[in-house]
């Protein structure tokens, strides 16, 4: 075959928060790396989304670093990449398994043979998943962890590069209207940004209002743009984030966290209902609440919605074309300026970059 999926970590069970090292041993040119992380629910409440478990994936070659985001920036990434719906299989029962899946794509699309990762190239290269298992249930004890490969086997390639996905910058937002300044490295071409703005419950452009990218102190301004108008355009572009989950209802209000974080709309069936569950609330910052009169009621859900974990994408030019990217290797200094909205305060700012890292 020209392709082979390889265990890099069999399934594993955890039983407490931890970093993990796994030895990357392969040598052919891979594609992708797929991480699936499971918690074994026990409460049918949340404590918060599910990616908020992995608190931080790298991949690094001794000191240097490869990759490094987290849960959320890793989900975000990939459904803007892929144009994919979800990461997440919710079952909220308890005892139930609630999985989630992270990947890193060293390519442009899967077994792209321009981009990939060479492991030759390398001389230790070492994956580290930190996680915990109690971020989205807090009464959680039972997880589990798995890692694949997607590798090129007898389709021979010369890659190029790879792309080199990582949290650039990371804040808590301060008072309305005031600005964070960012300086941005110019070592690598860049293909996107993702800006990240979340408070749970409210919009993500209430945290992060303004983008605005400068060149040489001001000379050029590529970008420059109120983050709710960027995103009514984008919405003309971007799919839907689509989530389902399934669970058991307690009396009252029922909290869930959920990957859209704007414009989400709720739909849900009950099986055998005292009383119809019904949402409570705007869909906002990742945050569902569901009202139901009596407990031990089975319920289906699915929740649609925009901006995954409260990401707002900025692509550099035709994705698919990598000549076409931004090439900020001729900029001496590139300077990113985020504005606060009028919910920001205690809100959490991030940008993530990805850029292309030749051989």
């Amino acid at each position: 075959m020209n392709y082979r999926l390889v265990k890099i970590l069999a399934e594993e069970s955890q039983a407490a928060a931890k970093t993990k090292i796994i030895d990357i041993l392969e040598i052919d040119p891979i594609s992708r790396i797929d991480i699936r992380f499971e918690i074994t629910r026990v409460a049918t409440q949340m404590s918060g989304v599910p990616a908020e478990d992995i608190t931080k994936v790298e991949l690094v070659d001794g000191s240097d670093v490869l990759f490094s985001l987290n849960g959320k920036e890793m989900q975000a990434l990939n459904i803007y990449d892929r144009k994919c719906g979800s990461m997440v299989e919710g079952s909220h029962y308890t005892g139930g398994t609630c999985r989630a899946h992270y990947g890193i794509d060293f390519g442009r699309y899967l077994f792209d043979p321009v981009l990939a990762l060479d492991p030759k190239r390398f001389k230790n290269l070492q994956l580290k998943i930190s996680f915990t298992l109690t971020s989205m249930d807090a009464s959680a004890t039972a997880g589990s962890l798995e890692v694949l490969g997607h590798i090129f086997d007898e389709k021979v390639i010369s890659p190029v590069g790879f792309l080199m996905s990582k949290e650039h910058y990371s804040y808590t937002c301060g008072a309305a209207d005031s600005f964070e300044y960012i300086d941005l490295p110019t070592d690598h071409p860049y293909r996107k940004m993702l800006v990240r703005g979340h408070y749970v419950a409210t919009r993500p452009f209430s945290s992060i209002a303004e983008v605005r990218i400068d060149e040489e102190n001001e000379k050029k301004i590529p970008i420059d743009i109120k983050t709710e108008d960027y995103y009514y355009m984008m919405k003309g572009i971007w799919q839907p984030v689509h989530e389902k989950f399934h669970t058991t209802f307690n009396v009252g209000t029922v909290t869930y966290y959920v990957t859209p974080c704007d414009d989400a709309s709720f739909a849900g069936q009950g099986v055998a209902f005292v009383q119809t569950g019904y949402q409570t609330g705007y869909v906002r910052g990742g945050r569902l609440q569901v009202v139901q009169g009596s407990p031990g009621q089975e319920f289906h859900g699915r929740v649609f919605g925009y901006l995954p974990h409260a990401c707002f994408e900025f692509p550099f030019g035709k994705e698919q074309e990598i000549e076409d990217w931004y090439d900020v290797t001729k900029i001496n200094h590139l300077r990113l300026r985020l504005r606060a909205g009028t919910n920001a305060t205690n809100g959490t700012g991030a940008v993530v970059l990805q850029q292309l890292r030749r051989y």
